[in-house]
C-alpha cells in the first residue's frame, strides 16, 4: 500500500505573536515542522507541505514537495492545493505544529485495515478546556467532527478530541473535497466536513482513539512552545543520564535534539548545549558554559563560563578555562587556554599554552584571517596576535606582546614599549595634583 503525507503548514500562527512562523519555531534547536517531516519520511518518500508562498523557498523544505495555499480559506482549501501532487493509494493528512508525533503513531494508522480513518485522542481531565474539535460518535459509530468554536456546551463535554490526523483513500479525497461548502460562521472550508459528506454516501468512516495525549499536543502559543521544550529537555536529560552522563543539576542543563555525549562525561549546572555538539568520553563541562557547533574529544575540560562555537574542535586532554571564547578554531592535544582569552579562526598544535588575556585579532572590519600556532608554543599573558600570522613550533611569546610578524621555530618574540622608571616620579605627580601635600 502506497501512502502520501500532506502536512498543513499555512496557518498564520497569530497566537504566537511572533514574526517567525509558528512552524519554524524550534524545540531543542529543531524547527517544529522538521519533527513532522522527518517522522513522515521514515514511512514514505512523498511528503508534501502545504504552506504560504513566501515560505516555499525555505531550506527546511529542501527534501520535500511544496504546494501553496494562496488565500487562507481553511483546511480543506489547503489540502485542495496539494491534490495534483498526490499519486498514492492513500493520503495521510496531519498538522505541521505537532513536534511529538513519531513514525510509530503514523504507522499504526497506515496499517489499520480500515480505509478512511480519523485519529482521535482521549482528552485528560486537566486539558478538558483545550480548544480541540470534538469527534462525535453515535452508538460507537462516527457521527461528525465539530470545530471547537462551533461546538455547543454539550459537545464540549465529549472526551474524544480531533487530532487533525486522517487517512483517506486518495481517489475519495479527490472526489469529495470539492463538495465541501464554506462554513457560514468562519467563511472557511473545513476539511473535517468531508467525513460527514462521505458518510452520507454510505462510505464507512472509522475512528481510532489514542489513550495518549502528548504526541498530539499542538504548538499554538508561546506557552505551548515552552511546555514542549520542557518535555523534550526532560526526555533528553533522562536519555543522557541513562547512557552514563553525570548531570549534577539536570533541570538546569539544556541540550539540542542532535547532541551526542559519550559516557563518563560530567556536566555541571547551568550549561547550554546548542546544535551540532559532540562530547567525548570523560570530558568535564563546568558551570555556565555555552557550547554550539563543536566537537569535544575525550578527557577535555571546558569552563566555567566558557563560550565555544563556530565548528571548533578540541582534541583529547585539551582545556578551555573561565571566560574564554573560542570560535572556528582547533585545539591540539593537551593544549590549554585557561583564562580570559578570545581565540578565533585559529589552529593550535599540541602541548601549547595560551596565557591569560590572549587575543587573536582575526577581523579587520572587512575580512577574517587565520592564526596558525604550532606544537609546544608558550604564549605569554596579555598577548595580542594580529592575523594572518604563523607562530611555529616551540616558540615563546613574551607577556604583553603585540605580534604582527611570523615567529620561527623555537624563537623568542617580544614586542613591548621600553619601560622607563623615574626616581620619585610618582611622588612628584601626586604633589602636583594635590594628593600629597608639600612639607
Amino acid at each position: 500500500m502506497s501512502v502520501d503525507f500532506v502536512i498543513l503548514a499555512a496557518g498564520n500562527g497569530s497566537r504566537m505573536h511572533s514574526s517567525l512562523p509558528k512552524f519554524f519555531q524550534t524545540v531543542a534547536g529543531k524547527p517544529i515542522i522538521r519533527y513532522i517531516i522527518d517522522a513522515c519520511h521514515e514511512l514514505s518518500h512523498n511528503v508534501i507541505v502545504v504552506t504560504k508562498d513566501n515560505l516555499k523557498g525555505s531550506k527546511l523544505f529542501s527534501d520535500i514537495s511544496i504546494s501553496i495555499q494562496k488565500d487562507p480559506l481553511g483546511t480543506a482549501d489547503a489540502v485542495k492545493s496539494s491534490l495534483p501532487l498526490l499519486n498514492s493509494d492513500y493520503t495521510v493528512i496531519l498538522c505541521g505544529d505537532m513536534p511529538f508525533i513519531e513514525s510509530e503513531h503514523l504507522k499504526s494508522l497506515i496499517e489499520s485495515k480500515d480505509e478512511n480513518v480519523i485519529l482521535s485522542m482521549k482528552i485528560p481531565d486537566k486539558f478538558s478546556q483545550m480548544p480541540y474539535g470534538r469527534v462525535i460518535l453515535k452508538n460507537s459509530k462516527f457521527e461528525k467532527i465539530i470545530e471547537y468554536k462551533d461546538a455547543s456546551n454539550e459537545d464540549k463535554k465529549c472526551p474524544s478530541a480531533n487530532t487533525g490526523i486522517y487517512k483517506i483513500k486518495t481517489d475519495l479525497l479527490k472526489k469529495y473535497l470539492p463538495k465541501i461548502k464554506k462554513n457560514a460562521n468562519s467563511m472557511e472550508f473545513y476539511l473535517t466536513d468531508i467525513f460527514e459528506i462521505m458518510k452520507k454516501d454510505g462510505i464507512e468512516i472509522s475512528v481510532i482513539e489514542s489513550s495518549e495525549y502528548w504526541p498530539f499536543h499542538g504548538i499554538n502559543t508561546m506557552q505551548d512552545l515552552a511546555l514542549a521544550e520542557q518535555i523534550v529537555q526532560n526526555q533528553l536529560r533522562k536519555k543522557f543520564m541513562d547512557l552514563g552522563v553525570m548531570l549534577i543539576a539536570p533541570e538546569t542543563v539544556y541540550f539540542s535534539h542532535d547532541t551526542k555525549i559519550a559516557s563518563d562525561v560530567l556536566i555541571e549546572p547551568n550549561v547550554f548545549i546548542g546544535n551540532n555538539v559532540k562530547i567525548g568520553k570523560g570530558s568535564k563541562i563546568h558551570a555556565f558554559s555555552h557550547i554550539e557547533n563543536c566537537e569535544i574529544m575525550n578527557n577535555v575540560e571546558i569552563g566555567p563560563f566558557a563560550r565555544l562555537r563556530g565548528n571548533s574542535v578540541f582534541m583529547s586532554d585539551s582545556s578551555v578555562g573561565n571566560f574564554v571564547e573560542v570560535k572556528g578554531s582547533v585545539f591540539g592535544e593537551k593544549t590549554k587556554a585557561k583564562h580570559l582569552s578570545y581565540i578565533g579562526d585559529s589552529t593550535i598544535g599540541n602541548h601549547t599554552n595560551i596565557g591569560a588575556g590572549t587575543i587573536t585579532c582575526n577581523y579587520d572590519g572587512v575580512k577574517k584571517y587565520k592564526t596558525q600556532i604550532g606544537d609546544d608554543v608558550f604564549v605569554g599573558s596579555n598577548s595580542t596576535l594580529i592575523a594572518p600570522i604563523t607562530i611555529s613550533d616551540g616558540a615563546l611569546i613574551g607577556a604583553g606582546s603585540v605580534i604582527t610578524k611570523n615567529v620561527e621555530n623555537d624563537a623568542l618574540a617580544i614586542s613591548r614599549a621600553r619601560q622607563i622608571e623615574v626616581t620619585n616620579g610618582a611622588k612628584k605627580i601626586w604633589k602636583k595634583k594635590g594628593k600629597i601635600k608639600n612639607n
